[in-house]
Parts: structure tokens; C-alpha cells; sequence
């Protein structure tokens, strides 16, 4: 080309442009990235269109010049980019001649894509016009090609390179506490950069009215059904937009799933991929660890603990596939679900019994490895495990009490209030919609009809609108409140019928079944053994609830270790009928069931009398300080206490009168014989003069000890000696004053 843009030796045979060329299409690609892009950089736009001038300079008459504009779309893909992929269908038609774009990043940003349009540019003879320069991929100059292939491998690279410098620079404006990705619906972004309450109150009623209804209902579906029934729309943003239409589960699912709305701002929350057969994309939940996360970031529309209360209620109903109820006896069929070393699966229900005896059921989970080996058992009798799960199960439907009821009206109350706000509040928006298209309609200038048939359009369908909410709110004559402060008394009585209404004779097993799956979501079975089992109930409403289920053996382990704690059989019988114990026959545990269980672990009453006496007459046979039986007493006989020396002695007259169970006392006790024995050397070495202290010290060095002590001292060997001799007096017959004194 010389200097004016012209083309050298223009249809020459050397030239690139030949006459067939010229007789097919010329095309202008325009594309720009983002909407920010089209709005700020008009003199781009502009720029690319004026490529039209050098087609025309080319030699392409203005008939047989189109341009093609992909505003607002990423050269990273081409999806969504119509216009590229008409380009791209006249090209394999033989009907262009040559393509212009300001640079080859235009057509594209991916290397696979500048490929194959180079590769069809070849096959269909097609030129390219980028950067002032002319090229011809059919004429066969490997050079010339390949100044293509790294001007598009530079693209790439360069688009790359920007992409990650953009994440860089969001991913540490984010690790600052500063909000970089978009609001959702019912926030807006302040000129601070900050999120803040979406000012149209009808969207905030909105966002709060989903939360409250999916506390309430427990259902995304019933949800959906409330807005449908009632004629509510909910919000949506569309390119910034606030657009109302219906709502439906997987966008609510969203809306309820969202931190934001909590006040949290979290960063990389989703990691979205490309399908690799490229029909789309698939996103997931990052880890935690990896995302970002700013707490009390901006104002919230419900607390922490109500938006964990709501994953927890979206977890519990979480679908998934269960076993088929049945009709059989087993009313948790369906419901159990393996716990035990990250099994997982659903547990089955089998059915066992004999001639002449009735069917029982029990719930299995069992894993065989290639050789048939078990590698992991758990056997879970139903009557066991049922019978706890339905006690919880009615004392939290059983009769509420005044407060909770009140509390429930009052909720259902604002409930009310705040539907017929919203139905107010859209019959206001319509009124205004046809108020204003009036006012347009009135201020249009007569000249321009088009406009004026536009309008007419608009305003007859808003007053249809309008016509058409009034009617429906006039319609609506049915009170919405079915249940007031005045039915309070009848709604704590009706609740207080489930546990009648649950033991009816007439109530069936699939009834049962249904009424607790209507309250339970699964039960996680932990761990299971002989003496019981772990589990773990998921309510509906997000609640989990562990529970200690009891069997036959694990209900002796526990009276074993009431009774030791020293509680009554009644107490420990009271105890395991409130924690949903039965009996192997499946009936509830009573008083006489706990004293079996006491006496085949030897702890009923009469067993611990009967060990006490054993303890009271060993240890007075080994001659023990009275201290040390009455500790003895306390640690193995508590429900006999409290032990004081009075009753000690009193239990030892008993055993010495052979009025016992237990084997008598013998006639002289050894603390007797050691007594004479302290007497003899008492008086022995009072006739040899020597003084009580004396005597005390003599005697402790035998390892002689008193009735009631641990060693003598001389005013215990003293009043010894004087009450065996029937002495009052300290006084000895036979020793003097001055003797006495020194003693």
C-alpha cells in the first residue's frame, strides 16, 4: 500500500486483491468487551466503523460493504456473539472477500478460535485487513501466516496477562474488607463502593418475606405456592435493572443460600469451569478455606443465627433417593441412614419370626468386601430404637404453652400485615405506571404519530393492569387470619390430641409413617453395640438432636450406675422411660424391671445390707479403728447413709445378738483379747513403779491399740485400767502424791 492507504498494484495477478474479491462481500467486525467499554470508549467503536472508508479506498463498492458489531461481548469465547458467527456462515458460503478488524484480538482472544478462522480464511479465500495491512492466508507465504498466528497468539496471551492482573487486583481490594463484585438483588452500591439496603422498600419486603415464609413453611416449593397463590412477584436484577416477575425454587434456593443477606460479604464463593464438550459452564461451592470473607460488611436482612438455621433446615431437605415405605410394622423405614465409619447409605428394614410368633422388624446395615467378607455390620432391633424416636417425637408435639402459642398468632399476624402491604403497594405502582404514561401522552407532540401509537399501546395495557388488580383485591373477601388471639385456648388444647391421636386403634402403620416424616428429615445412626446405640435426629426444621437409644444391657449398665450415685428404683426407672426405654418385649421399664436389674448386678438393698454387715463384722474382727469401717461403709453401702459411730455401734450390737443373715461375732472378740492384754501389762508395770506415760509408750511399742483408737496415750491407759477395776477415783491404792504428780 503506498502512503494514502491505497493498494499497490491493485488486481494485479502478484497483488492480494484479485477480482473475485472484489465481487464478494467486505465486512467490518466491531466488537467491544463490556457495557463500561461501549459507554466510555465511543472513539473505538468509531474507529472500527471507519474501516468501512479504507473497504470503500480498497476497491469494495459501499453495496457490497456490511458491518458486523458485537458490542458489550468477550473476545474469550464465542458464545453469545451472533454477529461473529454470521461472519463466520457467509465465509463458508463463498460469499466474503475480505474481513476488516483494527487488530486480530477483535475476532478473538482465543487461540483455538484465531485458528480455525485463519483455517476457514484459507480454504474459502478470504483476506484479512487488520493493523493497515492486507493479508492473504490461501496465497501460501508460510511468513505471512505466521505474523498472523502470533499476532493471535499475543492476543491471547496479552487478554490472559490483563485477566490476571484484574483478579490480583480484586483479590487484595477484598483481603482490605472493600466490596468488588456486584450486589445482589436488595443491595445497591454506594458511591463509597460500600453495599447498602436496596431504597425501594417494596424489594427489602420482599427479600425479608422470603426468609420469614421458608422459616414458617419449612418448604421452597410451599414458598413458591404462597407468592403464586397471592399474585407476589419478586425482584431480579437484569444488567442492572430491577425487573419483578414470578419466582421460582432454584432462584429463591439462591437468595436463601446467600451470606449477603446476613451482612457477611464473601469473595470467590463459586469456582465456575467450562464443561469440557463446551456446552456450558458448571459451578461449585469453593471450600471455605479458600473463600474470603468479611462479617458485618453491611446492613442485614436477617441475623447469623437465623440465616444458619435456614442452611440447616435447605441441608435437612437436601433431595435424595430412600427406600420404599413399606407397610410393614417398621415406622422409620425410610429414615435411618448409616453413620458409622463414613458409610452413608440407608439402612434396610428385614423382617424376621417363626411359626406361632409375630413378625419383627429390624434395620441393617451390611457391607461385604470381594470375598464376601463382612467389613462393616450394624444389627439395630426396631422396637429398641422406635420406641425412643416416637417419645421425642410426641413431647415435641405434645400440648405448647400459652407463650408459644401467642407467639405463633402474633407471627402469623404480621404475616397478614405485611401481604396486604404488598398488595397495596403493587395496585400504588400500577396507578403510577398509568399516571405517567398519560402525562407522555398528553406532552407528545402530535406530529410524531409512531411515538403516540407506542404510548396509546403502553397506557391501555397498564389501565388493563390496573383494572385487573383491583378486581382481584376485590375478589378477595376471605379473611386471610384463620387463627386469632380469641382460638388461643383451642389451639393449646388441639395440640395436646397427638400422643391420643398416635395410640388410636384405628391409626395405621402408613399413617405413623407419614406423620413422621412429616417432622423428621433422617436419623444418623452413629454407632450401635449390644449395650444400645448413638443416633441422631435431623428435624425439618434444621434442629439436630443426639440421642442415646438403650438396650437390653446397656439399661442394666445404667442402672448399675444409678444405683451406685444412690438413686431410687423409681428415680432410675422414671429416668429411662424419659429417654424412650423398653423393655426386650418392647414395653415400658418399671420399678421391679430396675430391682432385677440391681440384683443380677448384686445392688438391691437387702444385697448392699447384707455387705454392709460383712464389712461392720470384718472389721471388727481385725480389730480396725472405727474411722477407717465408717469410710469402708460410706464407699460401698451409700444408700444405706449416712454411716455415724452411733449407728456403726449399733449394727455391731446387732451382729453380736446372731439376730443377722450374716455369720455372729464370736463370743471374745479380738479388740477383747487385746484389751486383757493391755490390762496384764498394765498392771504388770504398774508394780514395778513405772508412770501411765510410761505404760502408753510400752504398750504402742507391742502394736496394741485402743477400742477406739490409733494408739494409747496415759489418759487413755489410765481410765482403761480404772473402769475395768470399777475405780472412780484417779486415785491408786498404794502410790503417792508425788508419784501420781509425776506421772
Amino acid at each position: 500500500m503506498d502512503s494514502n492507504g491505497n493498494p499497490e498494484a491493485l488486481g494485479s495477478p502478484s497483488g492480494p486483491i484479485a477480482a473475485q474479491h472484489l465481487q464478494r462481500l467486505a465486512i467490518v467486525y466491531v466488537r467491544q468487551s463490556t457495557p463500561d467499554q461501549v459507554r466510555e470508549n465511543t472513539g473505538s467503536t468509531a474507529a472500527q466503523r471507519d474501516l468501512v472508508d479504507v473497504a470503500v479506498r480498497l476497491g469494495w463498492p459501499e453495496s457490497r460493504i456490511r458491518i458486523y458489531s458485537d458490542l458489550g461481548l468477550s473476545g474469550t469465547s464465542t458464545s453469545g456473539r451472533q454477529e461473529y458467527l454470521k461472519v463466520l456462515m457467509l465465509m463458508d458460503r463463498d460469499e466474503v472477500g475480505i474481513v476488516l478488524v483494527q487488530d486480530l484480538s477483535r475476532l478473538s482472544r482465543k487461540r483455538s478460535d484465531i485458528a480455525s478462522f485463519l483455517e476457514l480464511a484459507e480454504d474459502k479465500d478470504t483476506l484479512i485487513y487488520t493493523n493497515g495491512s492486507i493479508h492473504n492466508p490461501a496465497s501460501g507465504d508460510v511468513a505471512a501466516t505466521l505474523g498472523l498466528d502470533i499476532a493471535g497468539t499475543f492476543g491471547n496471551w496479552d487478554n490472559r496477562v490483563r485477566a490476571r492482573r484484574m483478579r490480583e487486583a480484586k483479590l487484595a481490594k477484598a483481603k482490605r474488607g472493600h466490596a468488588v463484585s456486584p450486589p445482589p438483588i436488595g443491595y445497591v452500591r454506594t458511591p463509597g463502593g460500600t453495599w447498602d439496603k436496596d431504597p425501594d422498600r417494596a424489594v427489602q419486603d420482599a427479600i425479608q418475606r422470603a426468609f420469614d415464609l421458608y422459616q414458617n413453611l419449612g418448604s421452597l416449593g410451599k414458598v413458591v405456592k404462597y407468592f403464586r397463590k397471592h399474585g407476589l412477584e419478586f425482584p431480579r436484577r437484569y444488567r442492572g435493572q430491577v425487573r419483578w416477575g414470578p419466582i421460582d425454587a432454584a432462584f429463591l434456593h439462591s437468595v436463601l443460600r446467600n451470606p449477603a443477606y446476613c451482612g457477611n460479604y464473601v469473595f470467590l464463593r463459586r469456582q465456575t469451569k467450562k464443561r469440557p464438550d463446551g456446552t456450558g459452564m458448571t459451578v461449585k461451592f469453593r471450600p471455605a478455606h479458600e473463600q474470603i470473607e468479611k462479617p458485618g460488611n453491611h446492613p442485614a436482612y436477617v441475623s447469623r443465627e437465623v440465616w444458619q438455621r435456614v442452611q440447616e433446615m435447605l441441608a435437612s431437605r437436601r433431595p435424595g433417593l430412600r427406600p420404599l415405605t413399606g407397610k410393614g410394622s417398621a415406622v422409620l423405614q425410610g429414615l435411618l441412614r448409616c453413620g458409622g465409619e463414613g458409610c452413608g447409605r440407608w439402612m434396610k428394614t428385614q423382617y424376621w419370626g417363626r411359626d406361632g410368633v409375630a413378625r419383627t422388624a429390624t434395620y441393617t446395615c451390611i457391607r461385604q468386601d470381594g470375598w464376601g467378607e463382612k467389613t462393616h455390620k450394624i444389627i439395630l432391633p426396631a422396637r429398641y430404637i422406635e420406641h425412643a424416636v416416637v417419645e421425642h417425637v410426641l413431647a415435641a408435639l405434645t400440648t405448647i404453652d400459652e407463650e408459644t402459642a401467642r407467639s405463633v398468632i402474633e407471627r402469623s399476624q404480621l404475616e397478614h400485615g405485611a401481604l396486604e402491604r404488598a398488595k397495596r403497594r403493587r395496585l400504588l405502582d400500577a396507578e403510577e405506571d398509568v399516571q405517567g404514561l398519560y402525562q407522555l401522552l398528553r406532552n407528545a407532540p402530535p406530529e410524531v404519530q409512531s411515538a403516540r401509537g407506542d404510548l396509546w399501546t403502553k397506557y391501555n395495557a397498564a389501565v388493563q393492569h390496573q383494572l385487573q388488580l383491583k378486581t382481584q383485591l376485590a375478589s378477595e373477601t376471605a379473611p386471610s387470619l384463620s387463627v386469632t388471639t380469641a382460638d388461643l385456648g383451642r389451639l393449646i388444647q388441639l395440640t395436646g390430641n397427638i400422643r391420643r391421636l398416635w395410640e388410636a386403634p384405628q391409626r395405621t402403620y402408613d399413617e405413623k409413617k407419614q406423620l413422621l416424616k412429616t417432622v423428621i428429615a433422617e436419623i444418623v445412626v452413629h454407632q450401635a453395640d449390644r449395650d444400645g446405640a448413638e443416633i441422631e435426629i435431623m428435624w425439618k426444621g434444621g434442629l439436630k438432636q443426639p440421642l442415646r437409644v438403650y438396650r437390653a444391657r446397656g439399661v442394666e449398665a445404667l442402672v448399675a450406675d444409678r444405683t451406685r450415685a444412690g438413686k431410687s428404683s423409681r428415680a432410675i426407672a422414671d429416668e429411662l422411660n424419659a429417654v424412650g426405654a423398653v423393655t426386650a418385649s418392647g414395653q415400658p421399664v418399671s420399678p421391679q424391671l430396675v430391682a432385677r436389674k440391681q440384683g443380677h448386678r448384686g445392688l438391691r438393698l437387702k444385697d448392699e445390707r447384707r455387705r454392709a454387715r460383712h464389712i461392720i463384722r470384718q472389721g471388727v474382727i481385725e480389730n480396725l479403728p472405727r474411722p477407717e469401717i465408717l469410710r469402708r461403709l460410706e464407699a460401698e453401702a451409700p444408700r444405706l447413709g449416712p454411716w455415724t459411730p452411733q449407728r456403726l455401734s449399733d449394727y455391731i450390737r446387732v451382729l453380736r445378738r446372731n439376730t443377722s443373715a450374716v455369720e455372729p461375732l464370736p463370743t471374745v472378740l479380738p479388740a477383747e483379747q487385746e484389751k486383757q492384754r493391755a490390762l496384764a501389762l498394765t498392771e504388770e508395770a504398774l508394780g514395778a513403779g513405772k508412770t501411765w506415760k510410761e505404760i502408753a509408750i510400752a504398750l504402742n511399742k507391742t502394736g496394741l491399740r485402743p477400742p477406739r483408737g490409733a494408739a494409747f496415750t496415759p489418759v487413755q491407759v489410765r481410765l482403761l485400767y480404772l473402769r475395768t477395776h470399777g475405780l472412780n477415783s484417779f486415785r491408786l491404792p498404794g502410790r503417792s502424791d508425788s508419784k501420781e504428780a509425776g506421772a
